[in-house]
């Protein structure tokens, strides 16, 4: 994926992700993808933009234990998505409809970078 598929900026509590007319196959089913024990795959594209947008105050976290830490913020996500199969086009509904359940903004250090 191209750096320039991702923009990040905390300070403003920031994040999107697009990607355009990425090439994957198509398996079918999970069980498929996972095993490999059904139809060959077809060739694929999907589309997505992901955007993250932070809210309320930065809360840190740290587990020595664990070398994990960082500084997060709740945030609301949004996705819009395509995809297409030589038989069929897939869209979802709107970015503006997509609702979240739970996501975080921010900055993290684990493993040997922590």
């Amino acid at each position: 994926m191209p750096h320039e598929s991702v923009s990040v900026d905390l300070d403003a509590g920031t994040a999107v992700l697009q990607v355009g007319d990425l090439h994957m196959k198509d398996y079918f089913t999970l069980e498929n993808a996972v095993l490999e024990n059904g139809r060959r795959p077809r060739p694929a594209t999907v589309s997505y933009v992901v955007r993250w947008t932070a809210k309320g105050v930065p809360s840190a976290f740290d587990n020595p234990d664990q070398h994990f830490r960082g500084t997060f913020r709740s945030a609301s996500a949004q996705m819009e998505w395509t995809a297409q199969t030589p038989d069929y086009d897939f869209r979802s509904s709107p970015l503006a409809t997509s609702t979240t359940d739970g996501a975080q903004l921010g900055h993290e250090s684990n493993g040997s970078f922590y």
